[in-house]
């Protein structure tokens, strides 16, 4: 019995992902390792520059300092917009990962790194809450104007990035995540505030949090069982 409706169906950016990979996995590392680099395969960094250039956030450092993965592992691991990238159960660190970070005393200065980063972030969240607010009173557009202006220009590039699925460019979807990672949290955060709106399952979203607070204001849609009554 051939099960072949299912592979096809997989989004084409994981047949580039484990070719990648592959390569990283076969590329021979250079020891002793430069002390700069400081591969770390919790949280899937690392300061080598060929893992900034990737597209899939790879290199030879975190791919080789993981246990070998089967085939499945590139099938269904996941990836997100935040550390660590990607994630699996079968995604584990070696024992000489685990020592090393255990016997290194930068880990700690990283990780507060890691921190101040964050608090960074929500500063800047917090500017550009400041100057949202300033909008209406700048702008000359009633509010239903910005909102339908807004609304026309997504839809419009909405229909932009559909046309460009045919070319396969995997640099134009890396360029979305890359410089729309903000709006696509919202978005993330907003819909997901609806869902559980809807579904009456699981925690409410704390809108305090710094990963969601941005769907502080978003007003939930009701059900489409409910609409109209």
């Amino acid at each position: 019995m051939q099960n072949t409706g299912r592979y096809q169906d997989l989004p084409t950016w994981r047949k580039a992902f484990e070719k990648e990979w592959k390569k990283c996995a076969d590329t021979p590392i250079t020891l002793p390792l430069n002390l700069k680099y400081r591969p770390d395969v919790n949280r899937w960094v690392c300061t080598c520059p060929h893992l900034v250039k990737s597209w899939f956030l790879l290199c030879k450092h975190l791919v080789q300092g993981v246990e070998p993965v089967p085939p499945v592992f590139f099938l269904q691991v996941k990836r997100s917009r935040t550390a660590p990238v990607w994630s699996h159960p079968l995604l584990k660190a070696l024992p000489s990962q685990i020592t090393d970070k255990a016997e290194n005393p930068r880990v700690d200065e990283e990780e507060d790194d890691e921190k101040s980063d964050r608090d960074d972030e929500e500063e800047e969240e917090d500017r550009e809450e400041e100057e949202c607010d300033d909008v209406a009173i700048i702008s000359h557009l009633t509010h239903e104007e910005e909102m339908k202006n807004l609304i026309r220009d997504l839809h419009s590039f909405a229909d932009g990035l559909d046309y460009q699925i045919q070319f396969r460019d995997n640099r134009m979807l890396a360029a979305v995540f890359r410089y729309g990672g903000s709006f696509l949290r919202m978005m993330e955060a907003c819909l997901e505030k609806e869902r559980r709106h809807n579904l009456n399952r699981g925690p409410p979203i704390a809108t305090w949090d710094s990963g969601t607070a941005s769907a502080m204001y978003y007003r939930t849609r009701p059900h489409r069982s409910e609409e109209g009554t």
